[in-house]
Formats: C-alpha cells, structure tokens, sequence
C-alpha cells in the first residue's frame, strides 16, 4: 500500500488567566489504539483532527465548533471552572512524499478567526522557526478552488486531483473532501447509524455517495460518468444557443413582415438549413426571399427609366389601381377573416383531442391501477372501473343502462385504450402542423393588407394633389420598392448566415448525442468490474471473521450501481441486527481501503473509529476487527481507533497484533493541567 496521509501528532491547547491545559498525542504508523474511560476526552481528539482540517462540515451544515465546551467555553483549573480566553489545535500530518507539515487552528481566540488555518513545515515549527507559515482560510466560499483556500492547498499536498462532478442544479463543482473523509472518518454519534451515515448531502452534489465511492475506488467509470455528464451539459448549452438562432430567424422575419417556412421547433428535427425558406408574397405569389428581391429590382429598374408623371398625366391610372387596390384589400380582409374562424376551429378541435387524451390517460390509469388490484388478488378490482359513462364517447349515462365492467379483460382494456391515445396524438400532431401553417399563411395576407393600404393612402394623395404636382402615388411606390429590396436584401443575408449558424448547431448537436448514446451503454468497464468483486469478496471475508450473523456472509453482494452492500437488490438495513449493522460498517469501510489502496485507486490510506465496540458488539468480533486493523496497518495502511475498552482486555485481544496504544489512566481526563511534552 502507499498512503498519502498520516497522522503523526495532535496538540489541543486551553489557555485561561489562570493557566493552561493542553494534551500532545503521537501517532505511529499501522494501528493506534487512544484508550480511556467515558467521558474523558477521546472524541474530543478525535473531533480535533476534523476541527484542524477544516472538515467539520461533514458531520453538518451548521459552523458550530465541533469541540467540547474544555476547548471552547471553560475547563477546571485548580479545581474551579475557568473561562477559556484562547484555545487552539494542531496538527502534524504527512503525505506520500514524506514531507510533514502542521496545521493550527484558533478555537477560542481575541483577534484570529476560527476559519483561519495556519500551515507551517514541521521542521520549521520544531526549531521554532516560524518564518515560513501560511495561513489559509476554511468553511467559506472558494476555500477549495481559490488559492487562499486551505482545502485547494490540502488536496494538493495529499496529492488528490478532485474532480468536477455534476450539482443538482444541473452546473458542476469540485468532488469536496467534505465528500471523501467519511470513508476515513467514522464519528460516535452518528456514524455508526448506517452506511455512508456521513456523506454531506446538503452540498448540492448528485449521487454523491456514488460520486465519492468511484473516485476513492478508482473505477474508470467516475470519467466516463464525468464526461457524459460534460456531454449532456455541452447540449444544453448548444440547443440555448439554436433556440436563440431560432428565434433570431423568427423575430427578423416578423420584424420584415415576411414568413419562415420549415422552421423547425426541436433541435433533434431533421430540417436542413436549404429546407427553411424565408417567403414573401410578390403580386399574390409566395417566392423566395432573394427571388423577390431579384424581382422587384427589375421592378424598380423599369420605373426608374421613365420620368416621375405628374398628377394630370397620371390621374386615370391611379384612379385605376385605387380601385384595384381597395377591392383587394376587401378581399384580402375577407379571406383573413375567413382563415381566422378556420384557425379557431382547429383550435377547437385541438382543445377537444387535449380533453380526450387526458381522459384516455385517466382511463388509462385506471386500468392499470385494476391489473395491479387483480394480481395482488383482490376480488374487487372493478370497482375502480364502475362508473356511468360510456367507455368510448365518454357521455354521462343517465337512463340507467349498464356497462358490464367484463366486456374485455385489464390487459385487453390497456391495449386498446394506449392504441387510442397513439391515435388521438397523431390528430393533435397533425392540427399543430395545420395551425402553423395557417398562422403563416395569415402573416402573408397581414403583410399583403399592409402595402395595399399604403399604396391606397398614396393614391389619395396624389389624386388630392395639383395637376402640374409630380405624383405622389409614383413617387411612394419607386421609394416603398427601393426601400423593400434593400430591406430584403439585407434580410436575405442575415437569413442565410443565421440558416448556417442553425444547422451548424444542429450537426454539433447531433454529433454530442451520437457520444452520449456510446457513454451510456456500460459504465462499468472489466476493471471496473473486477474491482467491485474484489470489495465484495474483503466484505464477505470479514463479515466471516467478525462473527456476522443476520445472513449468510456470501449473501451479502456491492450493488453495481450504488457501490454499497446489498441483499437481494435491496440495501441492508432494517434486516440487519444493530450488532451486524456494525460489523458490516466495519466491513465496508475497511474493504474500501482495501480496493482503494491499489493501483488506481485513491484512498488516503488511513481509516479512523470512535468507539468501534457499539451496539454491544461481542468481544469476540472486536477482537477479530483489531486482528483486521492491525494487518491492515501491517500492509501499510494508518488505523486510528479510540475506544474505552479497559487496557487488559485490549491487551489479551492485541496478542501477536502490534498495535501503538496511547492509554490514559483511570479517571483521568484528556486536557491536563501540565506542560506540554513534545514539539508541536
């Protein structure tokens, strides 16, 4: 094994105006044994080590200091309650590379923060040279990604590379240590509630169990899961971008008064950018965008090679195309008005197919809900069904006909009523396609109705005019067709790069989901697989060892979803004894070192237990765990256990196991009222 962190030594300082109290603890590699009675002080410098790496936060959302009131309110000096004007902890710690350094953090202090975090070489510290500390901040926002922040620094020297996971508002953030420490870190109070009891939910992250468990295991499939979800995220952000071309598309051509026709709804459409043609109406014909803009110039251009008429000159023929354009436009209102009610009763009957299916889909329910009644073995099951209407039409009945609840069975009812509701969704499809298209058709008339009454109001004007006045109406109409070519041409450009940027998003598109579809086949690959065997196997094995009673020990598999013990598919829970719940825990946690420790994998390598022995574990399992840790230990791995086991018993159970015991004597408390020993 080769663990990259160690625990070498711990200092809790008390300061009062009338004298200090203080505790200097060394660890040693494989296993260590802090042993003391009830209510002396071991959780306290176990709560410590959390405290210094500013990892509280995995045993709660709250910034409470996880400490006793000894460390943060009073503690007995000379017999009497005194109050504590400044307390702190440090900590050494080590990494792979050999290199020590010491953490401090003010628990109770008159100018310092408690969320300031300072780091000096233990080296430095030792000849009390303290020229090169650091201070660091924690338990705020950017403590793990901006350079001040002690967690970035922390994960950098244990030489953890977190990764981004995906959060539950669908953005990414960094895997926390917070995430990560309860597979190292079991608590007293609510650790041995279950496993993963720990692991800080209220972080936003999603599956979080999950996430954790494949980095620390090393399972190739956290980087396949990270890159579909980098894919998934890529999409989203590519069908924003299409549905604002979309829109762009939409927005200019009403802005033109012109219509898109094919313009598609859903990015996953197949509707290539040839397909969607910008229309308009030219002369009570629909032509392209740049056709009509070619026609109009030429238009333009046979106008423009005879002089401007006058009034005089020009009054019949204006007089003419007055009368043309005010019958047309009566026409064109009229057929707007008609295509109106025909786009109303769509919508109509768009509505009554809405209705129908949302009462196929309580139909629907119902039936299955009977299926299920019927399997369960209820003899009643109709009764869901006994209502007066008419199954088909779905009219209330009310000359007490009867529908026989047995004209086709459950399965037979389910089939017919699903057929139904394909065929009602084909309708309904099929009106919002007629509606778009109307509605399309309604904006080319509206358009139409526009130039009309502008060349309508033209006409009067000139016909209003003098003889010898140049006509208005001539003039109106060479500047409206100057102005309309320029318009669309500049549209017809816009259109073309804005159809290029649309389908351009739609092929990348395309191209992440034909990713996506080869991510989601198997996260698991073979050693993957293989590394999940092996955790169940250590689980099984040591479930054996500790004496594991509930179930059969081989029954007990790791689910490969949840990578958490299983029976059956179910998690192991209510069927499990408290004692087993705990062997179990012990099981795990220990086996997940196991696996974590190997090549790939990225478990810290040292594992830490407030009082192991719960639930009245029997002696004889205890005395199999510490046989485990001191193997464990053995191969390399730190063990960290604070129990208060009385020191024979433990020392008959620690025969051939070596084993560190740090032991305090009977009635003693942690914090004592002496100086302190060691360098720290």
């Amino acid at each position: 094994m080769n663990p990259k962190m160690r625990l070498r030594s711990i200092r809790l300082r008390a300061i009062t105006e009338q004298g200090e109290a203080s505790r200097y603890l060394e660890f040693e590699d494989g296993l260590n044994l802090l042993r003391a009675d009830n209510s002396s002080g071991k959780s306290t410098a176990l709560q410590a080590i959390i405290y210094a790496l500013g990892l509280e936060g995995m045993l709660s959302p709250s910034h409470r200091i996880p400490l006793p009131h000894a460390m943060t309110d009073s503690i007995m000096i000379d017999g009497q309650a005194r109050p504590i004007i400044e307390s702190s902890v440090s900590l050494s710690i080590e990494n792979s590379q050999g290199q020590r350094i010491i953490v401090s953090r003010q628990v109770v202090h008159p100018t310092k923060d408690r969320n300031l975090v300072s780091v000096a070489d233990d080296t430095d510290l030792a000849e009390g040279n303290d020229d090169h500390t650091r201070d660091y901040f924690v338990r705020r926002s950017g403590g793990a990604q901006n350079a001040a922040g002690f967690h970035r620094f922390l994960a950098d020297f244990l030489g953890l590379e977190l990764p981004r996971v995906t959060r539950t508002d669908g953005s990414e953030g960094l895997l926390y240590l917070e995430t990560l420490f309860p597979y190292f870190f079991v608590e007293q109070k609510h650790g041995w509630s279950g496993i993963q009891a720990r692991i800080p939910t209220y972080l936003g992250i999603r599956d979080v169990g999950k996430r954790s468990a494949e980095y620390l295991l090393g399972l190739q499939s956290l980087e396949r899961i990270l890159q579909r979800q980098r894919v998934r995220s890529s999409m989203s952000e590519l069908e924003s971008d299409w549905q604002g071309a979309v829109s762009k598309l939409s927005e200019a051509a009403r802005l033109s008064r012109i219509v898109v026709q094919n313009l598609p709804t859903k990015i996953s459409q197949s509707v290539s950018a040839a397909e969607i043609a910008p229309r308009v109406v030219i002369n009570g014909e629909w032509k392209d965008v740049a056709v009509a803009a070619a026609h109009l110039r030429r238009e333009l251009q046979v106008t423009q090679e005879s002089p401007v008429p006058s009034v005089g000159d020009s009054a019949k023929e204006v007089e003419s195309n007055l009368k043309q354009m005010e019958h047309a436009l009566r026409q064109a209102l009229a057929i707007s008005a008609s295509i109106a009610e025909e786009r109303e009763e769509l919508g109509r009957q768009r509505q009554q197919v809405v209705l129908r299916l949302e009462t196929l889909q309580e139909d629907l329910q119902r039936h299955k809900d009977t299926q299920v009644l019927e399997r369960l073995g209820s003899e009643h099951a109709h009764a869901l069904l006994a209502e007066s209407v008419c199954p088909t039409c779905h009219q209330h009945l009310e000359d007490g006909a009867d529908i026989s609840p047995h004209a086709m069975t459950a399965s037979e009812s389910i089939k017919f009523i699903e057929q139904q509701i394909a065929t009602f969704k084909g309708v309904q499809s099929d009106h919002e396609r007629v509606i778009g298209a109307i509605k399309a058709r309604e904006q080319g008339i509206a358009n139409e109705v526009h130039d009309y009454r502008v060349g309508i109001r033209a006409a009067r004007d000139t016909l209003s005019s003098a003889n010898a006045t140049p006509s208005v109406a001539d003039i109106t109409r060479r500047l409206k067709l100057e102005n309309r070519i320029a318009e669309l041409e500049e549209l017809n450009s816009m259109m073309s790069e804005a159809r290029g940027e649309v389908e351009s998003l739609r092929q990348r598109w395309l191209k992440q989901r034909d990713l996506l579809k080869l991510l989601e086949e198997d996260d698991l690959s073979p050693d993957d697989r293989d590394r999940i065997l092996r955790l169940q196997r250590s689980v099984r094995e040591q479930l054996e060892q500790y004496g594991f009673k509930s179930l059969q020990p081989n029954e007990v598999e790791i689910d490969p979803t949840t990578y958490r013990p299983v029976h059956e598919g179910f998690d192991l829970g209510f069927d499990l004894s408290a004692s087993d719940m705990i062997r179990l825990i012990w099981a795990y946690l220990f086996a997940t070192l196991q696996v974590g420790q190997e090549s790939g994998g990225r478990h810290l390598g040292f594992l830490v237990f407030d009082e192991p022995r719960q639930q009245e574990t029997a002696k004889e399992s205890y005395g199999a765990l510490l046989t485990h840790a001191s193997l464990v230990g053995q191969a390399g791995a730190q063990v960290l256990f604070a129990t208060s086991e009385p020191l024979q018993s433990l020392t008959e159970m620690l025969v051939g196991n070596p084993a560190h015991v740090i032991s305090l004597a009977p009635g003693e408390k942690l914090l004592q009222q002496q100086p302190p020993t060691g360098f720290l």
